[in-house]
């Protein structure tokens, strides 16, 4: 192992993240989403008035409303602290096992960009097309010249793990997001899916096993119920980059 070239990894990492946290920032900015939020809310609160004026009316007790759970906008712990520590650590990991190559840097490539769909995913329950849809064709063309990978590997396992999860998406009635969806296109594109090269599943297997797992403590635990959303953008992000790790 290079110590140089792992300290030097793992402070380019820092920096990606830290480049992914501003770049969640502006494109918070960017899409609205606190506008939107205040028009939600705002929504919310006459709706909150308007049934407990006609609970009175009918003479009875104003029905319980709960608060609004605000979202955080802006530079917070995921941007300033979160984002670099996941970048630091993963490209130091991936520096120390793999040094540097041409394969290794495109790799590196989609942690950045993994990383900041988890970030903004476990901030915003969101993932954008902004970020998925430029990043699909990029991942088809890159295969192409991408050692251990092909152009055909990356179209099928897009299509193949992303049409899955669309079925899902379509049975769950919106309850698995068209984000989720269009991620793990992206993941299957990234990592591809052919006659003896089974990386796109392995990578949608090990975050939906991992999200699973997560979400069944925090439930255990009372910090979550069943009803709260639970995000697994972050969890399909770190299958993928494991499976990056791993395969090369």
């Amino acid at each position: 192992m290079n110590l140089a070239l792992t300290a030097g990894a793992a402070a380019a990492g820092a920096v990606a993240g830290w480049g992914s946290g501003f770049l969640g920032v502006y494109l918070e900015k960017a899409q609205g989403l606190e506008r939107e939020e205040a028009e939600e809310r705002a929504e919310y609160e006459a709706e909150v008035v308007r049934k407990a004026e006609a609970a009175r009316s009918a003479g009875e007790d104003p029905p319980a409303a709960e608060p609004w759970a605000g979202e955080r906008y802006g530079w917070t712990w995921i941007e300033l602290l979160l984002a670099p520590l996941l970048g630091a650590v993963s490209f130091g990991l991936f520096g120390a096992r793999h040094g540097l190559t041409w394969i290794v840097a495109e790799d590196l490539l989609w942690v950045a960009v993994f990383i900041h769909v988890f970030t903004f995913d476990l901030k915003h329950r969101l993932i954008l097309n902004v970020v998925t849809y430029p990043a699909l064709p990029l991942a088809i063309v890159l295969a192409a010249v991408t050692p251990g990978l092909s152009l055909l590997q990356a179209v099928i396992g897009a299509a193949a793990v992303g049409g899955f999860f669309l079925v899902l998406h379509v049975i769950s009635r919106n309850g698995l997001g068209l984000g989720d969806v269009k991620l793990v296109a992206l993941i299957g594109a990234v990592t591809g899916l052919g006659a003896a090269h089974y990386a796109a599943v392995d990578a949608v297997l090990a975050g939906v096993l991992l999200g699973g797992v997560v979400a069944l403590l925090l439930v255990v635990t009372r910090i979550r119920s069943l009803k709260d959303p639970i995000p697994y953008g972050p969890f399909l992000c770190v299958g993928a980059v494991l499976v990056l790790y791993l395969s090369l």
